[in-house]
């Protein structure tokens, strides 16, 4: 990896380097990620009425989600024990042959196994895709990368629900599953052909598997997916706290692996670089959540909004991340500081201004406010990254590298089951009629400021000098 830079790699220099084919298929590995889950939106209403299982429906992200938590915390280690490029091939194998288990599915205990397996391979796909870009291209080249990977996410979400539902309308749902399964098999030839070996881990590969550390963070991600699905305050409150209690017990035992970490010394620690930079990352994610998990919800009783409609609605995030981390990725080191200043309050700001506009409308501020809170994260998205990867001492450069993903991914567990704690507080348990809808759509976003002032906090403590 090259030393930190001053100043920024323009486009050309990706193109002079000769890595732009094994830039393009990182690219993939996120591509397969992103748009699947998409795509299983919109497929599984047919995948349901073919096979039952609709009560269960739920676990078909949030086992995908604890799948791609679980393989991310543990990309660094696998890096580090079989070699970047056999990690990837595993990885896309692994995601492939749940793909396949999915589309064969006879009932929906077959389906969640598969959509278990297909995290697994989608969250080791990304998270190594993190530790690949710090160990295989220039510091300098980072957020313009990372910016083209924000973009790739971003087409994910027009992309992925198209797919879905061009299967789905033909009948022929379980084509979709298929279709990925022959990316995650191309992806497969693809990288032993055009990724380079890259640096040697800085650590020495492990010497077994962490099985009691990845039992205790399952633990405490089932504990999160718990609480979002039993919702009553007297159940979930206590799920909860289990799980804080899990994860506190998971990064105590991890901080006593040394060489072996999953997360790098000091993760969650405002009072450095590093720990803002990930609590930033958990905080800001966390209190996002509101608006993909209750907002096509919230459009349809009140303003009327069609399930497709409110998807792209939703999906204005999506597009407000991608453009912004490409505008700004080239900006100076000068100019990154205010860029994650700005983007953290942004972000917080449009979920204030969400709880204020989402009762009353018009439509096209939800819009607007949604691409704003996107556009907050892309532009401190690559920069955020950057300045905790750096900050963490060599040994430790890989787990930092995929355990960042990994946090983005626990976020969107804590936040969606948060979400649901505060909705039905709020009445959404009632039931959604227009006049139970206006106050949750206060509550679900005003809730989360002061988690988004933390976020905003810690990001101002990454952008210091």
């Amino acid at each position: 990896m090259a030393d930190s830079a001053t100043e920024r790699a323009d486009w050309a220099e990706l193109v002079r380097s000769g890595q732009v084919a094994q830039f393009a298929i990182l690219c993939l590995g996120i591509w397969l990620h992103a748009a699947d889950s998409l795509l299983v939106a919109t497929a599984m209403p047919k995948a349901v009425a073919e096979i039952g299982g609709g009560h269960l429906v739920s676990w078909t992200l949030s086992l995908y989600l604890l799948g791609s938590i679980l393989s991310g915390a543990a990309a660094a280690l696998t890096a580090s024990a079989f070699g970047l490029r056999r990690a990837f091939v595993a990885a896309a194998a692994t995601y492939a042959a749940g793909c396949a288990v999915s589309a064969l599915a006879p009932d929906m205990i077959a389906m969640l196994a598969g959509r278990f397996v297909q995290g697994i391979g989608g969250g080791l796909l990304v998270a190594l895709t993190y530790v690949a870009i710090q160990r295989l291209f220039a510091e300098a080249m980072w957020p313009r990368l990372i910016g083209v990977m924000s973009a790739v996410w971003g087409a994910s979400a027009f992309c992925g629900p198209l797919i879905g539902g061009f299967f789905a309308d033909l009948g022929l749902w379980r084509w979709g599953f298929w279709a990925f399964a022959a990316q995650a098999l191309a992806l497969c030839v693809l990288v032993p052909l055009l990724m380079r070996p890259g640096a040697p881990a800085a650590v020495a590969p492990p010497g077994r598997v962490p099985l009691a550390r990845l039992a205790i963070l399952s633990l405490a991600m089932l504990a999160v997916a718990g609480a979002g699905v039993v919702v009553a305050p007297a159940t979930s409150l206590p799920m909860l706290t289990l799980a804080a209690l899990a994860f506190a017990w998971f990064l105590r035992r991890d901080a006593a692996r040394g060489a072996e970490r999953m997360f790098p010394s000091g993760a969650f620690d405002m009072r450095t670089t590093l720990g803002a930079g990930f609590l930033a990352n958990l905080a800001l994610g966390t209190a996002a959540m509101s608006f993909t998990v209750y907002g096509p919800f919230l459009l349809a009783a009140l303003h009327g909004v069609s399930a497709l409609g409110a998807g792209y609605m939703i999906a204005a995030e999506s597009v407000g991340w991608s453009t912004m981390a490409v505008v700004f990725a080239g900006a100076s080191p000068q100019v990154e500081r205010w860029l994650i200043r700005f983007g953290a309050a942004t972000v917080t700001g449009a979920i204030l201004a969400l709880g204020l506009v989402m009762p009353v409308g018009p439509l096209w501020l939800i819009v607007m406010l949604a691409a704003a809170k996107g556009g907050g994260f892309g532009a401190l998205w690559g920069f955020v990254v950057r300045r905790t990867i750096a900050a963490a001492p060599a040994a430790e450069r890989d787990c930092a590298s995929s355990a960042m993903p990994t946090t983005q991914q626990i976020a969107f567990m804590l936040g969606a089951s948060l979400a649901g704690i505060v909705a039905n507080a709020a009445g959404f348990a009632e039931g959604i009629d227009p006049a139970a809808a206006a106050g949750v759509a206060f509550w679900v976003f005003a809730a989360f400021v002061p988690v988004g002032l933390v976020g905003t906090a810690a990001a101002w403590r990454v952008s210091a000098r």
